[in-house]
């Protein structure tokens, strides 16, 4: 399926080079199968996000409730905190969910906290697909909104599509992604925001988050691009028009089976440098906060982390984590600071 690549072009300027692939060498597996089935956002208001989703976005409600007290343990809060949590959905869809968490009792910082794109660490955005980008572009600025620039139309091979990256409370940060033409098809779903697919994280050096991705984690390539834009103007990024042609970008989009579905996008810029945020990006801090995978072993994850000597890998918790049940979760951070969780139902 070619559509979702949309944002990743974008980001890229429109396609100056060709993509390519490189044969990797054959290694070991992690026991990781699917793609992340949900984001989790910390925020400061459960409410007011519940009021976005149902109103702008179209998502239902799928649970709320108390957080578990040993998810407190595993991300090493203090006694005193505790947090409540709200699941987010595009009704119909069995991932791509958000997950919303308020703690209290404890002290919180902003993790991406009035960012350029270029800055690095932790997670950048979420992309949806959406049915009328006019229709959002209003209703978003309305709510306060806002981006480094308006929506922006292009074409690559026979497509057309709208995109805008657009950041609203809490540091939460949507890619939204219009096709144009031809009519878009297999999101049954999509209404006003389709489920999210993808996850973008801004790298400080391409190889070493590369490496954890794929030689670590074993995910393989679903995309990659390396160049500037084809020629100077707006951009959703944010670089300025005279420069966009003089700061090659790298795009690599990866999923364990090589899917554009819960996949983990990473971008890096050449030439623009700007702060590192990796030491916020750890829970209870403000802001997009993890993607959580589902794994089959996570006795066997951890064990094939330590091998590849991950720096950090957490013990191995038992904790009730609606809507999937009880289950058994690991968390691990990527070179740039992602927190990643990967749970075991039982």
């Amino acid at each position: 399926m070619i559509a979702p690549f949309a944002k990743s072009l974008l980001l890229a300027g429109l396609l100056s080079l060709p993509i390519t692939s490189s044969a990797k060498e054959e290694i070991p597996a992690a026991p990781i199968h699917s793609g992340w089935t949900e984001a989790v956002l910390s925020v400061t208001d459960i409410q007011r996000h519940l009021s976005f989703f149902e109103d702008i976005a179209g998502w239902e409600l799928l649970e709320q409730g108390e957080v578990d007290p040993q998810l407190i343990k595993l991300w090493d809060l203090p006694e005193t905190a505790s947090a409540r949590f709200a699941i987010v959905r595009n009704p119909g869809t069995t991932s791509g969910y958000i997950r919303l968490l308020q703690f209290s009792g404890v002290e919180q910082k902003v993790i991406r906290s009035n960012t350029q794109s270029w800055d690095s660490g932790g997670i950048f955005d979420l992309n949806v697909r959406v049915s009328n980008m006019e229709k959002k572009f209003a209703q978003m600025s309305a709510l306060g909104w806002q981006a480094t620039s308006d929506p922006v139309q292009f074409s690559f091979g026979p497509y057309v599509v709208k995109e805008w990256i657009v950041r609203g409370p809490d540091g939460l940060t949507f890619a939204l992604i219009e096709r144009v033409k031809p009519t878009l098809e297999g999101w049954p779903q999509l209404k006003e925001f389709s489920r999210t697919f993808n996850s973008t994280q801004i790298v400080r050096a391409m190889a070493p988050a590369l490496d954890f991705y794929t030689n670590v984690l074993g995910f393989k390539t679903y995309l990659e691009h390396r160049g500037a834009s084809k020629k100077p103007g707006p951009n959703v990024l944010g670089l300025p028009h005279n420069l966009s042609t003089e700061i090659p970008r790298e795009v690599y989009i990866l999923h364990p089976k090589g899917r554009n579905e819960g996949s983990v996008e990473l971008l890096s810029f050449d030439g623009a440098t700007g702060r590192d945020l990796a030491e916020r990006a750890t829970p209870p801090n403000i802001g997009l906060l993890m993607l959580r995978f589902p794994v089959t072993d996570t006795a066997a994850l951890a064990a094939h982390l330590k091998r590849h000597n991950t720096p950090w890998v957490s013990s191995i918790i038992d904790a009730h984590l609606p809507p999937y049940g009880d289950a058994k979760l690991l968390a691990t951070r990527a070179p740039d600071g992602t927190w990643l969780e990967f749970y075991q139902t039982k």
